[in-house]
């Protein structure tokens, strides 16, 4: 067998991706052995240690040129692969309940950074996002393909971080027959989505526990407000539950399988296609009320410098919803956005209850559920917060 070439990491570096950290960075390292190609499993050493400290993929063009895999002295191989698949169903196993759209991987904090899988009944959608799983393709999509059984496979492998690896995007079937619409089901509902239409992998299954949290709310007549819906699950919900929903997104796509999805499902829903902001704007002036809302925006930081700007937009945002929002109303404010903070967007409301001359009592802060775990040698992992507002 071929011996792994080495990268040896900077003293400072060591303690960190020691302790499980998955990331290097440029500065983490220092050296590499010569002529390492893109992707390559590598073994990481110390500075004055001839002992593996860890393995993984090493990319020298890449932004994040290391990304570690396993903390042992192991073969990167089909088996490997497998094993994580497994070890990832078996993680989530009991724990999502009454629907069949669940995510299967969900990158490093399954270990196996660079790789997402969505399985939605008997379709999985998948995304490979580094040059590491770009060169091991084949082996992963047979794990995934063995340990899931799915019938059929799609891939949207068409993310900015892949330009980044210097890959080119590619999407497309994988195996099977990939219908046009993918069909999945969440509690009573009947879901949809074009699989090469949709975003990302097709459909949030992130947000699946907030919208259970916010129909529990819901009164049976009353307006509900769905913000940057996208295709509209919290919309849904609530109009099973007999709210009179009304869902805003500038994804002219996106409300027509929603208005599709209300349809199927026996329900109606009201759409305003355009920003948010401005539509938000457009209802407050129409003196429209709404007994709960939802202000659930795409990412708005991307770095950390973004997060004042996207603090200001969750403020603008909120104090708009308050106004609207009866008394006594729920507002759901979430992000997506590891950069953003709970603290952050509790300052946010807090200046926009300010802003809206109201208060309002904060009943629960939320996470993402347990088919996207958050690991703690791996920050990164924890993005979706939401908190959940009661008005006074």
């Amino acid at each position: 067998m071929k011996k792994s070439p080495t990268v040896t990491l900077q003293p400072q570096a060591v303690r960190r991706i020691g302790g499980r950290y998955p990331f290097g960075h440029s500065g983490d390292i220092a050296r590499a052995d010569d002529g390492i190609q893109a992707g390559e499993v590598v073994n990481v050493r110390g500075p004055d240690s001839s002992k593996v400290i860890a393995r993984g993929y090493f990319n020298p063009q890449g932004a994040t040129p290391l990304r570690l895999l396993t903390w042992q002295d192991e073969a990167v191989d089909l088996a490997f692969y497998r094993s994580r698949v497994k070890a990832a169903l078996a993680r989530r196993a009991g724990r999502i309940l009454n629907t069949d759209g669940v995510r299967v991987l969900y990158a490093e904090a399954d270990g196996l950074p660079g790789v997402v899988a969505d399985q939605f009944g008997s379709v999985l959608g998948v995304q490979l996002r580094n040059a590491g799983v770009e060169r091991h393709r084949d082996l992963i999509l047979r794990a995934l393909k063995e340990e899931t059984a799915a019938a059929s496979a799609y891939e949207r492998s068409d993310t900015g971080e892949r330009r980044k690896e210097g890959l080119d995007p590619v999407s497309g079937p994988l195996w099977g027959e990939v219908p046009a619409r993918v069909e999945f089901f969440e509690d009573d509902l009947t879901l949809n989505f074009a699989p090469m239409d949709a975003q990302k992998t097709g459909f949030f299954l992130d947000q699946r526990d907030n919208r259970r949290l916010m129909r529990s709310l819901v009164q049976p007549g009353t307006g509900f407000l769905d913000v940057y819906s996208y295709t509209g699950g919290f919309s849904l919900h609530a109009a099973k539950a007999g709210a009179k929903a009304v869902a805003i997104d500038k994804d002219s796509v996106a409300l027509g399988a929603l208005e599709s999805a209300a349809r199927a499902n026996g329900v109606g829903v009201g759409v305003r296609w355009g920003d948010a902001l401005e539509q938000l704007a457009a209802l407050e002036k129409e003196k429209r009320r709404f007994g709960a809302i939802v202000l659930d925006p795409p990412t708005l930081a991307k770095r950390r410098d973004d997060v004042p700007r996207a603090k200001r937009i969750f403020t603008d945002g909120a104090a708009r919803a308050l106004r609207m929002l009866e008394s006594r109303g729920h507002l759901l404010v979430s992000t997506c956005a590891h950069y953003i903070r709970v603290d952050d967007l509790l300052d946010a409301a807090r200046v926009a209850a300010a802003e809206a001359d109201t208060d309002a009592e904060v009943l629960a802060v939320t996470y993402q559920p347990a088919d996207h775990p958050h690991l703690l040698s791996v920050p990164e992992s924890l993005y979706l917060k939401s908190i959940l507002l009661k008005k006074a």
